[in-house]
């Protein structure tokens, strides 16, 4: 009974922090950051560090950082405060226990407050075990890390190491939040409180916590296998929230599973917390007060504040109570609702999505003339494929400036002369008994010639050779005719500049996998006709953002048949991914479901404008 009382309490104030968090705080912390990267200019990709490489930049990192972790900390104060109180038996109000949480913020001072913020906004959203919140609810590592590191088996085994640190921290840090809120200890004595709690709990409740923590874990690997799409972010919300909900398919259907997910942690929170708190019962002074020792000042303020608002309150109860106010609420909503629909309409998209294979494809060693040419046989509208220059320039296909993953040898491509590379034998961790080679950007364009597949080449430049990468890539595609059938990216964008000034009519875009801020705020002022983001970077905000400017967005590298089908239902106009048998089915399952999509362009690959791109 008591604890259904908890879990009833805790879901009427999550139900409104987070309307407070999604609706007003993190959008006026996104106009903050903004503004600052703004005025810095925006950063991308490996330059990110930059714009925080000054005082100003540090300064501001640092108070959002801290502000998170004190808005984290707070919520977990009032859960913890509500489940505390429940258990010792005493009636109390939301108001009530909220405002008494306040007091709670005290132990997050000096030193605590840099050991607490790293543990409540980066640790614990990074497992998302036992402790939920609103304000970072998960910390995301770029599936592309990930995707590369598990291609050897030293990345393999560093995951693994990661992970089981991971775990080992959260364990042993797990009752730092109830130390910190119910003991009032800082952090550093807290995380000491945290091992003697452990050392408290008698076997059967270590064998609880242990037991519903793994249910936990279990309980949500089994939803995310079931549901694999990628859950709503925190950008999702806010300005954009009704422009989402009415023009981005993906955003409906991902709407209630995220409700049902909150739901559900938010419950389970509340259940591994009353749970640690039975634990140690008892054993140690826990008790939460809803009369704190508020200084005579501060509570001469805060009785100040609520008189203010209890005679504000009145006077509008008042004024709506007469015809005269009523008349103009509803005519001020007629008018938001008016806004609301003019400024929520979306345009159309720039083409019909593109299935495109990464590398060519997996069932081949990445980026070899098998692999192209099997992304054609599999109905790939491009295949993308990345190319640098050996020492005598000669323009190859290869992603990394190592040769140590795929050859298992030292030495760099650009320390070695083509005639050195050509016969170096190739596998990779799908194909670990493969003898691939490494093909010239020629020779793969003269294969190409007969088929109706495109490329999609991103450029990779090492050192100072943006220039030469470029110009030499575009006389091998001038030489062939392939500039209707090719598009260009670069993580660097000044290898993309003498392509964009020499071939304005050639398709050309930017890869991101990373910003200082977010990229929707500032890459349109760049001169592209597309982006590709990585998986990480996606949302329903950017997707309409992007369709807003009509500029198409890939997304890369997704493996998932789920994923892709919530990216294509989000917006988005292209898929990178390794495995192109798993993406045409989806696209054509899409594509099924969406005859009269509308679009700007109606013709056959990339759109080639009469007059000026409309980018």
């Amino acid at each position: 009974m008591r604890f259904g009382k908890a879990v009833r309490t805790v879901l009427l104030f999550e139900l409104l922090w987070k309307f407070l968090i999604l609706g007003l705080v993190n959008p006026l912390f996104r106009e903050v950051y903004q503004t600052y990267a703004a005025s810095v200019g925006l950063r991308f990709n490996q330059n990110i560090l930059g714009a925080f490489l000054n005082w100003k930049g540090a300064a501001l990192f640092l108070l959002l950082f801290s502000g998170a972790a004190l808005l984290i900390f707070y919520e977990y104060a009032v859960i913890i405060n509500i489940a505390a109180l429940r258990r010792q038996g005493e009636e109390f109000t939301l108001p009530q226990v909220a405002k008494s949480s306040l007091w709670n913020l005290g132990v997050m001072r000096g030193w605590s407050l840099a050991a607490g913020s790293l543990y409540y906004v980066l640790l614990l959203p990074l497992l998302r075990l036992g402790y939920v919140n609103t304000m970072s609810p998960l910390v995301v590592i770029p599936e592309f890390v990930f995707g590369e590191m598990r291609k050897t088996t030293l990345g393999v085994v560093g995951m693994v190491a990661i992970y089981i640190a991971e775990c080992a921290a959260h364990l042993l840090l797990l009752f730092v939040p109830v130390c910190m809120v119910l003991r009032r200890r800082r952090f550093a004595a807290a995380a000491g409180e945290s091992l003697r709690c452990w050392k408290k709990l008698d076997w059967k409740h270590r064998l609880l916590v242990l037991a519903s923590l793994v249910a936990w874990e279990r309980v949500i690997t089994e939803i995310y296998r079931y549901w694999r799409r990628k859950p709503l972010g925190n950008d999702d919300f806010g300005d954009y929230f009704f422009k989402n909900l009415l023009y981005t398919e993906a955003f409906r259907t991902d709407l209630l599973y995220w409700l049902f997910l909150n739901l559900l942690i938010t419950a389970a929170m509340t259940g591994v917390v009353w749970l640690l708190l039975a634990g140690l019962e008892g054993k140690m002074e826990l008790r939460a007060s809803l009369d704190p020792p508020w200084s005579r000042d501060a509570a001469a303020l805060l009785d100040m504040a609520g008189r203010r608002w209890s005679k504000c309150r009145s006077w509008w109860q008042r004024r709506l109570q007469t015809r005269r106010w009523q008349a103009g609420l509803a005519a001020a909503a007629v008018l938001l609702a008016v806004w609301t629909a003019a400024a929520s309409w979306a345009g159309a998209a720039v083409h019909k999505p593109f299935a495109i294979g990464h590398r060519g494809c997996a069932g081949e060693v990445e980026n070899t003339l098998p692999a192209v040419l099997a992304a054609q046989d599999m109905g790939m509208d491009y295949a993308e494929i990345d190319v640098q220059l050996t020492r005598d320039g000669v323009p190859v296909l290869f992603h990394d400036a190592s040769l140590r993953r795929l050859a298992g040898r030292d030495g760099d491509v650009a320390d070695l002369d083509w005639e050195d590379l050509r016969g170096i034998p190739l596998s990779d961790y799908a194909n670990p008994d493969a003898d691939g080679r490494i093909p010239s950007l020629e020779e793969v364009l003269q294969a190409l010639q007969g088929g109706a597949m495109g490329l999609l080449i991103e450029l990779k430049p090492s050192g100072m050779s943006q220039a030469r990468l470029a110009e030499t890539v575009m006389e091998l595609v001038e030489r062939y005719g392939f500039g209707e059938r090719a598009m260009f990216m670069s993580l660097d964008y000044t290898c993309l500049m003498p392509l964009l000034e020499k071939h304005p009519e050639w398709w050309i875009g930017y890869c991101l996998f990373g910003a200082s801020g977010d990229i929707d705020e500032g890459v349109w002022r760049y001169d592209l006709d597309f982006l590709a983001v990585e998986e990480a970077l996606v949302s329903s905000r950017l997707a309409l953002q992007a369709r807003e400017q009509r500029l198409p967005v890939y997304v890369w590298s997704v493996y998932d048949s789920e994923r892709m089908m919530q990216y294509l239902e989000m917006g988005v106009s292209g898929i990178i991914s390794d495995y192109p048998e798993i993406l045409k089915p989806v696209l054509d399952t899409y594509l099924a479901a969406h005859p009269n999509q509308d679009t700007l362009w109606t013709g056959g690959g990339f759109p080639v404008w009469e007059d000026a791109p409309l980018s």
